[in-house]
């Protein structure tokens, strides 16, 4: 089980294809950690304090699901800044390099 500040949930909540559950802290802390954990198996977990969210709790299975998909947008952003940037870039063969140094 994994438990995300809210921050998180905006790489991880455009990504997750079920509703999370909305659960005040209170109700989680009296229901107890079994509890929201077997939910999570479900769908992710959402907890607010005063209405407001704060963490998110996913399974193990779908933390390591949006970690892969994650790593995957993240190589994929890389290769095209790099394309982007040899795309750009002048080729300078070696003779008139040496001319410019000197």
């Amino acid at each position: 089980m994994f438990c995300a500040p809210l921050g998180v949930l905006g790489y991880f909540g455009a990504m997750t294809h079920t509703q999370p559950l909305a659960m005040s802290s209170t109700v989680a802390a009296r229901r107890g950690v079994g509890f929201v954990a077997a939910q999570a198996q479900e769908r992710p977990v959402k907890l607010t304090s005063h209405g407001k969210p704060v963490a998110v709790v996913l399974s193990a299975a779908e933390y390591d699901e949006q970690r892969r998909l994650l790593r995957e947008a993240e190589l994929k952003v890389l290769s095209l800044a790099a394309n982007l940037v040899a795309d750009r870039s002048a080729a300078v063969p070696a003779n008139k390099a040496r001319k410019r140094g000197t």
